[in-house]
């Protein structure tokens, strides 16, 4: 059993994992930034859709997009090249898994964005959400759910390092 543990462990490989941690918060200050800046000053509220039953601004979702895509961006290249230290030219194959991840994460990102935004807006906690913050706010559990997810695609299936 100890060896299995221990085997666990090599395969998980814990100074990738920090790695990938650090260029992980690196990316969710790049998303958060872009995010903010997208949802403030230039997506706004952004047209209605029917979400849930509900009808709610598709303003974050869209912030969040932008913001998912210029942070992925960020993402691929400092985990390629620093995290999984592959330094050969990107392949198909490759850019094609890191795409299919990516889809997975978007759909497990907003799907978790809208469960905490609809959490955050509840009448016993929306008084103590600052004002216009609410969104932001719903960013932090989003990215807790996804960490792992993400690192043990890139890891075994994208880079497979």
């Amino acid at each position: 059993m100890r060896e299995k543990i221990i085997r666990l462990i090599v395969l998980f490989d814990p100074k990738k994992f920090v790695k990938f941690g650090l260029i992980g918060v690196l990316n969710t200050l790049v998303d958060f930034c872009v995010f903010f800046v997208m949802d403030r000053w230039v997506v706004r509220e952004g047209p209605v859709l029917a979400l849930f039953g509900a009808a709610v601004a598709a303003g974050p979702y869209i912030s969040n997009a932008i913001a998912y895509v210029v942070a992925n961006v960020h993402s691929f290249v400092w985990n390629k090249l620093w995290t999984f230290e592959k330094r050969d030219r990107v392949t198909k194959g490759e850019a094609a898994r890191y795409l299919l991840t990516s889809a997975g994460y978007v759909l497990i990102s907003t799907v978790s964005l809208a469960v905490c935004i609809r959490i955050l807006s509840l009448p016993v906690i929306a008084p103590l959400v600052p004002q216009g913050w609410t969104n932001l706010l719903a960013k932090l559990p989003t990215a807790c759910v996804t960490i792992f997810y993400n690192y043990l695609m890139n890891k075994f299936w994208v880079f497979k390092a």
